[in-house]
């Protein structure tokens, strides 16, 4: 059982602003994360509204960034994956798949988690060639990439799936594109990304290279594709699944009393911007230090 007064779990921006921020202040938060730091700011192609890079900076950079600043204040962290979150005795007790935790301030910086569609082929899953995101797929080429989705998401990792000379698919089952404008003009432009509405996934089947063999339905009937990767880019959800019905209970006052913290795109609904994230965090951090000293 592993004890901090203040614990922080996630590492994406808001965790790494919020664990800067807290040590800036005299503070010494534990941080959990079960995977690498950086969260979903990784698979950004190019983030162009974070102040201070003039024509933008792509998503690992500026992770690797934030990473050496948090260095400089020698934030103590531990990997581990956080499956139960329960408050008793005015204390929150976590549950990791390596260890157990306790401490008095929780900060909840999990950001989210794929919303897995109806459709999904469960037959398929861990073979390595269906994702949410392009996190293990950032450095394949020469390869033929399917993206299932139109909105931000979609058409940002095609972007990026493009530049390494991949062959990218993007499905839309609708008509409607839902990513800004400035992501689809850069789509539309890009010679090695066929952009295809009104189509949507009627069977999936591995083939016996280890790619996909993928029919999808359009107005002018079922068509083939043969596929290396597929990736379901549609939608996302707060990843709370963690959450003890206890805690549940008890997240008004929690709130409330300044014990708990949800920050970052776990809250920030349809407003998942790295700044936002980052404010988020550094909120919280400033107001965990004022209701301390005015204990």
């Amino acid at each position: 059982m592993r004890y901090s007064k203040i614990i922080i779990v996630g590492y994406g921006p808001a965790g790494m602003a919020c664990a800067i921020q807290l040590k800036r202040m005299g503070l010494h938060p534990l941080v959990v994360e079960k995977g690498r730091p950086g969260g979903m700011l990784f698979n950004a192609n190019r983030v162009e509204n974070y102040p201070g890079f003039p024509g933008g900076i792509p998503g690992p950079d500026l992770v690797k960034l934030i990473i050496e600043q948090a260095g400089y204040f020698n934030i103590e962290s531990i990997q581990d994956e956080i499956v139960d979150v329960n408050y008793h005795e005015d204390k929150f007790n976590l549950d990791g798949k390596s260890d157990a935790y306790k401490c008095d301030i929780l900060v909840i910086a999990t950001g989210t988690s794929p919303i897995v569609p109806a459709n999904f082929p469960e037959d398929l899953a861990g073979k390595g060639l269906i994702h949410f995101d392009i996190t293990e797929l950032r450095q394949i080429s020469s390869k033929t990439v399917g993206i299932i989705g139109a909105g931000d998401a979609a058409f940002d990792y095609s972007l990026t799936m493009a530049e390494n000379g991949n062959e990218v698919f993007i499905f839309n089952r609708g008509d409607r594109i839902r990513a800004l404008k400035v992501l689809s003009e850069k789509v539309f432009i890009n010679n090695n990304i066929i952009y295809l509405e009104k189509t949507s996934l009627k069977s999936l089947k591995a083939r016996s290279d280890k790619g996909l063999k993928a029919i999808l339905n359009s107005a002018s009937g079922n068509k083939k594709y043969s596929l290396d990767y597929l990736i379901f880019a549609t939608g996302r959800k707060p990843a709370n699944g963690f959450f003890r019905e206890s805690l549940k209970e008890n997240l008004p006052n929690l709130l409330k009393e300044h014990r708990l913290y949800l920050i970052g795109d776990l809250k920030n609904e349809h407003y998942r911007q790295v700044s936002v994230a980052v404010g988020n965090g550094i909120k919280a951090a400033m107001e965990i230090f004022r209701h301390e000293s005015n204990q």
